[in-house]
């Protein structure tokens, strides 16, 4: 198999999907049907700026960029993009981005086998699966496959490979306990709080925790406040200082990491450290909760005014942005000793 993943969403979803290239290959290891004998190439098409992250999979052979919104964009971005996809002869495509930009692209791409979702209604797919039945985004990434195998292990998750970072090591043996926090989301409503992240974290260096802070150039501001107040060595503060591949190699280093429900929760389960996420206007019935065994979930569950927004709000619809305010320093700092006396 020839195979071309298209998922130009945003950093988490690209790194959620790449549970399907993992998938596709170990199904070519075992080495039946369409992926007999042969073992499978994965292209994925993704948004420039998650690029060096899907690279670092070793499940993933080549990473085509799309600057759909950018230099690409437009009906010519679309018509140059399906050129340069076409002469690389891919035999099948599994679409995981449903905007009719991709949809639009994905028709007009020559492969023999063209697996989707059935809402998908702007391109003629050869498989169209039920976007239903699935217990998280990681095992509805594997469903394309399951449409052409059938044994598909839907339990599979992504993986990662950070580059070493040798420059990081004093650090971790001075703190063979650390945790990283990542305070940031791109939807204000879905963060618990820089105050809040901050208190965490003094809490955690009164018990001899190093602790990292990861982010970009708005979590800088956060980062700097909690070095500042923090003991003298036991902060390393990586926000809006290193690119989000080096913040993932910070990440599989460190004992656990607490985040809000944002692309640090995912970047945690593909390198294998256990993530604390913290949800308030989403809830994990969309799926991106970490899933059983890679972390845990922290939330108000019966608060009336839960899910008020696909992806969180830039404001509190209520004015309240309860869903975060209830949920005390106190009770996150708890479920961290707990995870770290019980890891």
């Amino acid at each position: 198999m020839n195979a071309l993943i298209i998922e130009t969403a945003f950093l988490g979803d690209a790194i959620v999907s790449l549970s399907l290239a993992r998938a596709i290959k170990e199904a070519s290891s075992r080495g039946a049907g369409v992926l007999a004998c042969v073992p499978s190439r994965v292209t994925y098409l993704v948004r420039p700026d998650v690029a060096d992250v899907v690279r670092a999979s070793p499940d993933v052979d080549t990473v085509i960029t799309f600057d759909k919104r950018g230099s690409e964009s437009g009906s010519a971005g679309i018509r140059k993009k399906v050129e340069e996809l076409n002469a690389l002869e891919f035999d099948t495509l599994f679409l995981l981005h449903s905007s009719r930009r991709s949809q639009t692209l994905a028709s007009l791409l020559h492969c023999e086998i063209k697996i989707g979702f059935e809402a998908m209604n702007h391109v003629r797919l050869t498989k169209a699966v039920p976007d239903a039945g699935w217990r998280n985004r990681y095992e509805r990434a594997i469903l394309l496959l399951s449409a052409i195998r059938p044994d598909a292990d839907l339990t599979g998750l992504p993986r990662i490979v950070p580059p070493a970072a040798p420059e990081l090591e004093p650090f971790f043996q001075r703190f063979p306990k650390t945790v990283t926090l990542a305070p940031g989301s791109a939807w204000k409503t879905k963060k618990w709080g820089d105050g809040k992240f901050l208190h965490l974290s003094l809490e955690l260096t009164k018990r001899g925790f190093g602790v990292v802070v990861i982010g970009g150039s708005e979590e800088m501001n956060i980062s700097s406040e909690i070095k500042a107040k923090s003991p003298p060595g036991s902060i390393l503060d990586l926000a809006g200082k290193v690119p989000f591949l080096s913040s993932m190699s910070a990440i599989a280093r460190s004992s656990l990491l607490v985040a809000n429900d944002s692309a640090p929760t995912h970047a945690a389960v593909a390198v294998g450290t256990k993530v604390l996420t913290v949800f308030g206007p989403t809830i994990p019935a969309f799926g991106f909760a970490p899933p059983e065994g890679s972390g845990e979930v922290i939330e108000l569950p019966d608060l009336w005014c839960r899910p008020c927004a696909p992806h969180g709000s830039h404001t509190c619809p209520i004015y309240t942005h309860e869903c975060m305010e209830r949920i005390s320093v106190e009770s996150v700092f708890n479920r961290v000793l707990q995870n770290w006396e019980t890891s």
